[in-house]
């Protein structure tokens, strides 16, 4: 059985989770300072440990209980379930400053969803014993963490409106545009950049035609034609397992129709 952040996984047989790559760990190395999110949870977090992350590393198994919560400080992970015949439906991707593994961690329950990287990737781990702990103790950072989860809510109350109102094509676009939105930073400076790959130049976004239908809710045909029309429309290029997006004013008019 493969190793997590801090010991085996299981429960891996379920679509991407069979991918799983051990991650490369620093777990004596403390945590620098400058480049933690600041704000409460960073304050929490600062006393966790350190991890570097690669692509296709599983972070969090969907059904397993885990005694760890994880504050993303660079990189991209994504977020999706598994039905029993393996179809994974992405529920959206994770970049710094946000927490995984922290209603698990409150409730006892097992994890809602999986986590794998997808991009190199460091975070902070703090056991879930210590993290529920501080929440009682602190009130700043139980406020934070209420926040945090309250973006989450509306943003799913978002894309289940989208879902009913928009076409494909304008589905599509607006995941391409939180991408892009995401790797230019709107966080709060370092590291704002490392949703996506390259410093300079337009931003290019390690996910398959298949991860972005199960994001959306289409058939992968579906998403490979509407990628097809932006990339003869010059909005994006396509390449294998990656899209760069060129023209984000161009997506958000594709929304707009």
């Amino acid at each position: 059985m493969p190793d997590g952040p801090d010991g085996p996984v299981e429960g891996m047989n379920r679509g991407d989770a069979t991918r799983y790559t051990p991650p490369m760990a620093t777990p004596d190395r403390p945590a620098d300072i400058a480049d933690i999110p600041s704000g409460p949870l960073g304050e929490l977090f600062a006393a966790g440990r350190r991890i570097r992350l690669r692509p296709g590393t599983l972070v969090l198994a969907e059904g397993d209980v885990s005694n760890r919560v994880v504050l993303v400080l660079s990189g991209r992970l994504k977020v999706s379930t598994f039905s029993e015949d393996g179809r994974e439906t992405v529920l959206g991707f994770r970049t710094r400053g946000d927490v995984l593994g922290e209603l698990a961690a409150i409730d006892g329950e097992p994890h809602a969803a999986t986590v794998t990287v997808t991009a190199p990737s460091e975070a902070l781990v703090l056991q879930a014993d210590r993290f529920v702990a501080e929440l009682g103790a602190r009130p700043d950072v139980m406020l934070a963490l209420l926040r945090s989860v309250i973006a989450r809510l509306r943003d799913a109350d978002r894309k289940r409106a989208e879902f009913a109102a928009l076409p494909t094509d304008a589905r599509i676009a607006e995941r391409l545009i939180e991408l892009a939105l995401a790797a230019a930073g709107a966080t709060d400076g370092a590291g704002a950049a490392d949703a996506a790959d390259g410093a300079a130049g337009p931003p290019t976004f390690p996910i398959t035609q298949a991860e972005l239908a199960g994001w959306v809710g289409c058939s992968r045909e579906a998403a490979n034609k509407a990628l097809g029309r932006f990339a003869d429309r010059g909005l994006v290029e396509l390449g294998r397992g990656r899209v760069t997006i060129l023209d984000l004013e161009g997506l958000r008019h594709a929304v707009a129709l």
